[in-house]
């Protein structure tokens, strides 16, 4: 069995153990933790990490950084628990919040997502709700989950691929303070790169829904970069606070 399979028999294993034990959603990821034989302790860390996993007294020790979010935590937990699952685990193991791409870290990822959102449970939740962006927020509820997690999840498990999920937000850590693309995820049949830092600021409909926290959904003319045409267009805008100040961070979901 390839290490790649092998790593998902174990998160597999993980869960039946879990659950066998009484576990329910959402995911009680300290609980997992522990089935792994790993503690789970929050701890100050540099800004650009999330997690470290390390031994301490002969045993597995996940530190997670203090001032995430719960959401946060739960993944960087999973993720942790991943790379004890593979054949390649050092037990010194750190979880950037961004920039880090390798193939190691992003199985990791696949992983944490399996662990802490379970494709099989993500499904029958969607079509409870919804394929649309209005379900990423009880999506998120329901398994204590990030609204990024959530939006990755989707794009895997929708059933129709002709979209992409465009998260947007007017935080750069510049003196920029447009609307603009902090990242996209195509799903497997849009075909049209969309580089991060695009503006949206010539879609004014975009722009108010957005800066009047209105979500709005409906097929509308796009000009935006190469996205030139006619789509069905549904947003989700959320707001959130970072040094004192107010910052707009949110999805908005394309359909050809």
């Amino acid at each position: 069995m390839e290490s790649r399979e092998l790593a998902f028999s174990r998160a597999e294993k993980l869960m039946d153990q879990y659950f066998g034990f009484g576990g329910s959603f959402p995911i009680n990821m300290k609980m997992l933790a522990s089935i792994a034989g790993i503690s789970v302790q929050e701890k100050f860390m540099q800004n650009d990490q999330s997690g470290k996993l390390i031994i301490q007294g002969g045993k597995l020790v996940a530190f997670v950084n203090i001032f995430d979010s719960p959401q946060r935590q739960n993944f960087t937990i999973a993720h942790e628990i991943a790379h004890t699952l593979m054949d390649e685990f050092d037990h010194i193991q750190y979880r950037k919040k961004a920039g880090v791409h390798n193939e190691l870290e992003m199985l990791c990822d696949e992983i944490a997502s399996e662990l802490l959102i379970p494709a099989n449970e993500f499904e029958k939740q969607l079509e409870k709700h919804g394929e649309n962006a209005a379900s990423f927020k009880p999506l998120a509820k329901y398994f204590h989950a990030s609204l990024e997690a959530i939006a990755v999840k989707f794009a895997n498990c929708a059933q129709n691929q002709d979209r992409v999920i465009l998260m947007i937000t007017d935080f750069h850590g510049t003196n920029r303070k447009d609307l603009a693309i902090a990242s996209a995820i195509p799903l497997k049949n849009w075909d049209i790169f969309i580089p991060r830092g695009l503006s949206i600021g010539r879609e004014s409909a975009l722009i108010d829904s957005f800066y009047q926290n209105k979500p709005i959904e409906k097929r509308m003319t796009l000009n935006l970069g190469i996205i030139k045409g006619d789509y069905l267009i549904e947003t989700l805008p959320s707001k959130f606070q970072q040094s004192g100040k107010l910052y707009n961070k949110g999805y908005i979901l394309i359909t050809k």
